[in-house]
């Protein structure tokens, strides 16, 4: 079956995917923070880093930095009827933090990010990251969920370590987050 598409339907189709992108990027906010003036460099590099990390979702509620390594807190809204497993939101989530981080100016100075998340009690899930490398997968199809897949270092509180490896049992689990499901097959959960 072959299907026409005229030019005056494409454009209405392209023009409707451009408004579609640009009320969604407006409902985040602008791409760099309003900063003061007399403020160095340094701290409109940091401030700008900071606003684009959690500007990339709102679950991303704080960054703290310390030398060359950043903590992110990951604290997602209390969920709905209908909601996605929290490794798939929060692996997705933490995605788009890392891409936000390496592409603000200045972000590629940091080369580790640990994510402290809280999903059923504070700090139940850490994830630490090395950030060399995120370049060089970040161009694949899902590079970003990819490479929150793989971190160098994961940490789970009991119940969180259960659900995870409960939600890993499952095939769209194993097809989406294959490394992820692997580390968390043979994690350990923390007291």
């Amino acid at each position: 079956m072959n299907v026409k598409i005229g030019g005056a339907t494409l454009a209405v189709i392209l023009t409707g995917m451009l408004i579609a992108l640009g009320v969604n990027e407006c409902q985040r906010g602008p791409l760099n923070p309003e900063l003061a003036d007399g403020i160095s460099e340094e701290q409109k590099t940091w401030l700008t880093i900071e606003h684009r990390i959690k500007r990339s979702d709102p679950a991303l509620t704080e960054v703290s930095r310390e030398q060359q390594a950043l903590t992110v807190l990951y604290r997602p809204g209390a969920c709905a009827d209908d909601c996605e497993p929290w490794v798939a939101h929060m692996l997705r989530v933490v995605g788009h933090g890392l891409a936000a981080l390496n592409g603000a100016p200045g972000g590629k100075q940091y080369t580790q990010v640990t994510v402290k998340a809280r999903l059923l009690a504070d700090d139940d899930v850490e994830l630490v990251y090395d950030m060399p490398g995120f370049d060089a997968i970040k161009t694949q199809q899902y590079g970003y969920v990819t490479f929150a897949s793989m971190p160098r270092n994961l940490n789970f509180s009991g119940d969180a370590l259960a659900q995870a490896q409960d939600y890993c049992q499952g095939p769209s689990a194993q097809g989406f987050y294959p490394e992820f499901c692997e580390r968390v097959r043979t994690a350990t959960a923390h007291q």
